[in-house]
């Protein structure tokens, strides 16, 4: 107990020490100095928790994760989670410990821990969940992860060792997931009807989904459709742009089905969620809007780009920001996978029917990508604050941005450096 008392005044040091210096949140550095000092502190942490549910796959986890808390919030309930997105295991550690008292007890009744595919097969048996949603899993960053059959097996072996007690929620139209379902845990389904998503696995419709997204009309304001459980049927409604995000809405409507209660009201609440940091975020600055998309994978920048290029218009401008540092892949060959092909300026002149730029450490690269693709030659700068500035400055319309992580991180300071928001902490 010494240690984890120990562990926990560090961590919340940490916390203090990072913000008061302007340092950063403070968050992963808390729980990394933290594990140090007691390894088995997300054990003895998390295990005073009623309630918890995981949520892992290679897209959609911070959205389902925010979704989720909402359904929860609606009724009353506070939850702990991760929404920033640091879903390492010294992410998960941080926020226990800011949850925590100095003496070790924590209070809340639910946890929703969204976590990375490869930490996964570490956290999950030190959490023990109730119930873990597992939502795709595609070719992300081979240089972490491996191929899609690697991450796949090794978490099959790591539900198998899971206690009786944990659910499984799978999202039976990614074909990859089939064998998740032969674990012998209490297994359900969820499938959107009519929804492809490009580069998922045809599923082999073997399994049933007990839970279904029906009668999908989307915008890029919005989505609606009708979620379908038992005997249980209500119109949902979601203010976040992207038909994919309906798959998300579906995963949480069908966990908070099975973990606690839904009812339509309840339901109803996804309609108030705004976006999660960097998903489909929406900022205003001078007058203009901007909206900010997260992309870190071929199947991800696909769908993003599906949402996003068909509502530019020529008074719009485009910023892509490709970063390479390591939590963003030092990989940066998946961007060859995007099919731009399909979304070229349609001006028959050649000129931009908006104004696009890019930027990042990689910059280049994807200069060279849209050059192969018949792109006009977009403007390049590598620094995001100078691109963003002058990205401002000069549209007339709207801003859209699709960064990387590590380059969403430094949107997030330009952001709060300008007044725009605050910092993500805060939030």
């Amino acid at each position: 107990m010494f240690k984890t008392i120990a562990a926990i005044f560090l961590g919340k040091l940490t916390f203090f020490l990072s913000r008061t210096l302007k340092l950063g949140g403070g968050f992963a550095a808390s729980g990394l100095y933290a594990l140090k000092v007691d390894s088995n502190l997300i054990q003895g942490l998390s295990s005073q928790i009623p309630k918890q549910i995981i949520i892992t796959g290679t897209n959609g986890k911070t959205t389902t994760s925010g979704m989720l808390a909402q359904l929860y919030k609606s009724e009353g309930i506070e939850v702990i989670r991760n929404k920033t997105g640091s879903n390492l295991e010294r992410g998960i550690a941080s926020v226990l410990i800011k949850h925590a008292s100095l003496n070790g007890k924590i209070k809340e009744q639910v946890a929703i821990w969204e976590v990375d595919e490869a930490a996964f097969n570490t956290l999950a048996p030190k959490i023990k969940p109730d119930l873990i949603i597992l939502l795709n899993v595609y070719r992300d960053q081979l240089d972490r992860y491996g191929e899609v059959d690697s991450i796949v097996n090794k978490w099959l072996n790591t539900l198998k060792k899971l206690p009786d007690k944990t659910k499984l929620l799978i999202n039976t139209d990614d074909g990859s997931l089939n064998s998740l379902a032969k674990t012998g845990k209490e297994t359900y389904n969820f499938t959107v009807e009519g929804l492809t998503i490009p580069g998922e696995k045809k599923s082999s419709g073997i399994r049933k989904a007990d839970f279904k997204a029906v009668d999908l009309k989307t915008t890029f304001s919005d989505s609606d459709f009708h979620f379908i459980a038992d005997k249980f049927n209500t119109p949902v409604s979601i203010s976040i742009p992207g038909d994919y995000n309906v798959c998300n809405a579906t995963a949480a409507l069908a966990a908070k089905y099975l973990i606690g209660n839904l009812n339509e009201s309840q339901a109803g609440s996804l309609k108030d969620l705004s976006s999660s940091f960097g998903r489909s975020e929406k900022f205003l600055l001078n007058g203009k809007e901007g909206y900010i998309f997260l992309i870190k994978n071929p199947v991800g920048a696909t769908q993003v780009m599906q949402t996003v290029m068909p509502a530019l218009t020529p008074q719009d401008s485009l910023i892509l920001a490709l970063n390479d540092n390591f939590a963003d892949g030092k990989d940066v060959s998946w961007i060859w996978d995007i099919p731009f092909e399909s979304y070229q300026p349609s001006s028959p002149s050649g000129a931009h029917s908006y104004q696009l730029y890019v930027s990042g450490t990689r910059s280049l690269d994807m200069a060279l990508r849209l050059k192969y693709a018949d792109f006009p030659v977009p403007a390049i700068e590598s620094d995001i604050e100078q691109v963003f500035d002058k990205a401002v400055k000069s549209t007339k319309g709207r801003l859209f941005i699709l960064p990387t992580y590590t380059a969403l991180l430094e949107l997030q300071k330009i952001l709060v450096k300008k007044g725009v928001k605050k910092e993500y902490w805060k939030e």
